[in-house]
């Protein structure tokens, strides 16, 4: 929800779409068709999950799938 995006529980260092393709490549190599789980938080801006389906899609990855996680108590 707060714009922070994570490969492999490994925080990226921005949201830009080039530092997320940066990520997805090094995470899962020449291997185009690993499935690959976008997970947001429920209160993520839809914009976010575009961005992370679009790097992924640019990198040839076809294997996607979205889910939802709710906010805990705390949040």
């Amino acid at each position: 929800a707060n714009g922070e995006y994570s490969i492999n529980d490994q925080a990226l260092i921005n949201h830009q779409l080039d530092t997320l393709k940066r990520g997805l490549q090094k995470a899962l190599g020449d291997n185009r068709t690993a499935p690959v789980i976008i997970t947001a938080d429920a209160r993520t801006p839809h914009e976010a999950v575009v961005r992370a389906m679009d790097a992924a899609g640019q990198l040839g990855l076809v294997n996607l799938s979205i889910t939802t996680r709710q906010p805990g108590k705390s949040e």
